[in-house]
C-alpha cells in the first residue's frame, strides 16, 4: 500500500491473469500453487516476492485438467482486440489510464495508474468488463479469465519504467495498448 513517504512518487500497478485452463497448477513452465502429492496432501504454495515458481508436476497439473470445469480458453486476435477496447474504455470511465497493455492467447498483462491502490479490486473491474465484453462479442456466455491474478505495486519511475519495458516485449501479442491507445502489432499470431 501506498505511505505517506511514497505520495510525491510515481505510482502504477502491473496486473497479470491467465485466460482459463492455459496455465494450470503444476505446469512445466513453473506455477506458483499448492503441489499435490500422490499419496496425499500437498506442499504449500511460496507466493513470497523473490521466491522462484515451483517446477512442473505432472500429477497436480493431470488433477487439476480433470477438476476444470470449463473448456480451455484461448484468445485469438479478434478476441484480443476486444480485450482491448474494453480495458480502454473500462479506464477511461473511471479517469484512469492504461500506460501499457499486452494481450496474448493466454494471458493478459496492463500498467495502469491513476487507480486506486488496491490491486485486486482493479484486477476484478478490468477482469469483469473484458469477460462480460468477450461474451458480448461471440455471443454467448463463457469462462475466459481464471480466479486470480498478480499484482505488483510499482512505485517511482525506475519499477513503472521497468514494467512498460518487459510488458513492451511480450511474446506472442495478438494486441497491445500505449498510453490509452491500441496500437497494431505486426505480425500478431493465431490464436
Amino acid at each position: 500500500m501506498m505511505t505517506s513517504d511514497s505520495a510525491d512518487s510515481p505510482f502504477a500497478l502491473h496486473i497479470t491473469w491467465t485466460c482459463y485452463g492455459t496455465w494450470l497448477p503444476g505446469d512445466e513452465r513453473g506455477h506458483v500453487s499448492n503441489t499435490l502429492l500422490p499419496q496425499g496432501g500437498f506442499i504449500r504454495k511460496q507466493n513470497i516476492p523473490g521466491t522462484p515458481y515451483a517446477p512442473g508436476d505432472e500429477y497436480t497439473r493431470d488433477r487439476a485438467r480433470n477438476l476444470q470445469k470449463h473448456a480451455t480458453a484461448r484468445l485469438d486476435p479478434d478476441h484480443a482486440i476486444c480485450v482491448a477496447e474494453s480495458l480502454v474504455n473500462a479506464v477511461r470511465t473511471r479517469n484512469w489510464r492504461i500506460i501499457r497493455a499486452a494481450i496474448m492467447p493466454n494471458h493478459v498483462h496492463v500498467l495502469i495508474t491513476d487507480c486506486p491502490d488496491d490491486g485486486p479490486a482493479v484486477r476484478r473491474i478490468l477482469k469483469g468488463v473484458s469477460q462480460a465484453d468477450l461474451n458480448r462479442f461471440i455471443g454467448y456466455s463463457r469462462r475466459w479469465w481464471t480466479t486470480g491474478g498478480s499484482d505488483r505495486y510499482k512505485h517511482g519511475h525506475q519499477a513503472i519504467e521497468n514494467a512498460d519495458r518487459y510488458i513492451a516485449n511480450q511474446e506472442n501479442m495478438l494486441a497491445a495498448i500505449c498510453n490509452m491507445e491500441i496500437v497494431p502489432v505486426p505480425d500478431a499470431p493465431p490464436g
